[in-house]
């Protein structure tokens, strides 16, 4: 791991938390406006989201209002001794337990295997897509293993940086949608 990542890492992680709810809430609501007129996202069939922590973009919305237009929603769960993840289809946000990482995740529902779009979290985006995550590597070691159709990174506009160091198992981004450009990659 290099330096750079740690000090973009801490950097953002510093950044995200000065931020105050009614920010991170009007900014979420401009990045859903985006992400849901976006045309890939509108014609696929199968949306897998993250479940957002208090200082990420805020996709509890974004999860009902796909599951309301009748798009098919999965959401990972972990398993934190073998450091995999798989996606499981959802029908509310109602179900959901916190992981060992205090990440609330569903209890049941079928295996997604035909994911047309994924909605990736991360630290920090650069212009070409690039990805620094948490460190744990979950959603590097799912994208490298599993066929997803789209690739969308939501962040906000302060975590686009100029340039990630890479490392070889990153998989880029093919969309990063802020509350104030997209970046279409790919």
């Amino acid at each position: 791991m290099t330096d750079s990542r740690e000090l973009i890492r801490s950097q953002i992680k510093h950044t995200r938390t000065s931020q105050s709810i009614d920010d991170i809430n009007l900014k979420s609501q401009s990045i859903q406006n985006k992400l849901f007129s976006n045309e890939i996202f509108m014609r696929s069939d199968c949306i897998a989201f993250y479940n957002s922590l208090n200082t990420e973009v805020n996709t509890h919305n974004m999860i009902d209002k796909t599951l309301n237009i009748g798009k098919t929603v999965c959401l990972p769960r972990i398993n934190t001794e073998s450091k995999d993840m798989i996606f499981l289809t959802i029908e509310d946000l109602l179900t959901m337990k916190p992981n060992d990482l205090g990440i609330l995740e569903p209890t049941n529902g079928e295996i997604c295997t035909n994911i047309d779009v994924i909605i990736v979290p991360g630290l920090a985006f650069d212009q070409s897509g690039n990805r620094l995550g948490f460190g744990s590597g979950y959603y590097d070691r799912f994208l490298n293993f599993q066929p997803v159709g789209y690739k969308i990174a939501l962040a906000f506009d302060f975590q686009v940086v100029d340039k990630i160091d890479i490392i070889e198992h990153d998989v880029p981004m093919d969309l990063i949608i802020t509350e104030n450009r997209t970046i279409k990659v790919r």
